[in-house]
């Protein structure tokens, strides 16, 4: 164990989170998502009187029986026992733990496809984009935000980061750039497509901006990452009347399962909404059949 004093909780944890961007190129989503599990176990060790030096197999023991009983899911709970594996490993690696105690921390078992993820039906997509009333720029961007959600199926983080130079007018393309993986996709501009768009950055997008990003805020700000865009899905979602609790990923699922209904085989499916592995994409199998059926040709009638 490292002699000198132990630095501030908060400052290992900073110090962590640039190590693993810097050094195991995670996602800034995947980033946040490590921030808030380890600082839960921070928070915890600190409501306990435990440093991280004083860690031991029991207080990891009695965290994750905590954390268990927050009933979250099983996912949720692995993204935590991962993240906090990484930080003990880290620890040890730099001498603040003596021992390896990350091979402790145990992950729940997570069946693949034993449950059918939350997703919309094509009706009820057609309620959440006919609840966009009007032409004031606010409507003509949630409009733009939710068709390229719906005939593309991007992420939310993906959503954030298009700006205008993607769109190709003339060649009728747009390029989602920065997928997972370091990669980029060419997409065709359909017409629904092109027809919000173009409305939205005629008459709705603010014409003084100097930001490059497609969708701006009220503040005049771009969205600064998919999780503001899930926000706003999800303030439309409420405003719609529909369940809450859904947002980008489950459009994402209807959007897939729909390309499936359409004959498209897995590995094409894969490709187009950027999974490195065609097993994510088996999925949409399990969800029903019956809606999102040729979503694109019948856009036409609700908006």
């Amino acid at each position: 164990r490292r002699s000198r004093s132990l630095p501030d909780p908060q400052t290992l944890l900073a110090d962590y989170l640039s190590f693993i961007i810097c050094h195991c190129g995670f996602s800034s989503s995947t980033h946040r998502q490590y921030r808030k599990a380890i600082s839960e176990f921070l928070a915890y060790l600190a409501s306990q009187k435990r440093s991280i030096i004083q860690v031991a197999v029991k207080d990891l023991d009695d965290f994750i029986l905590e954390v268990a009983g927050w009933g979250m899911s099983r996912s949720h709970m692995g993204i935590r026992t991962i993240a906090l594996r990484g930080f003990l490993r880290y620890l040890q690696g730099e001498g603040w733990l003596e021992r390896d105690l990350a091979r402790y921390v145990e992950s729940p078992r997570i069946y693949r496809e034993s449950t059918v993820p939350s997703h919309f039906t094509w009706e009820e997509l057609e309620e959440l984009l006919a609840s966009i009333k009007g032409d004031g720029k606010e409507a003509l961007r949630d409009r733009a935000m939710l068709v390229i959600l719906c005939v593309y199926g991007l992420r939310s983080s993906e959503l954030a980061k298009l700006s205008l130079d993607d769109i190709d007018w003339s060649h009728k393309a747009l390029r989602v750039p920065d997928r997972k993986g370091d990669s980029n996709l060419l997409l065709p501009l359909l017409p629904v497509v092109e027809a919000v768009l173009g409305q939205y950055i005629r008459n709705g997008r603010p014409s003084d901006v100097t930001y490059r990003e497609i969708l701006i805020k009220n503040s005049g700000r771009p969205f600064r990452n998919g999780l503001e865009i899930t926000k706003r899905i999800h303030i439309l979602v409420k405003r719609a009347g529909l369940q809450s609790g859904r947002g980008c990923h489950a459009i994402r699922r209807a959007v897939g399962t729909r390309l499936v209904e359409q004959g498209r085989g897995l590995q094409e499916v894969a490709l187009i909404l950027g999974h490195r592995d065609v097993k994510t994409t088996r999925i949409y199998l399990r969800l029903s059949m019956e809606f999102l059926r040729d979503v694109a040709d019948n856009y036409g009638e609700v908006l």
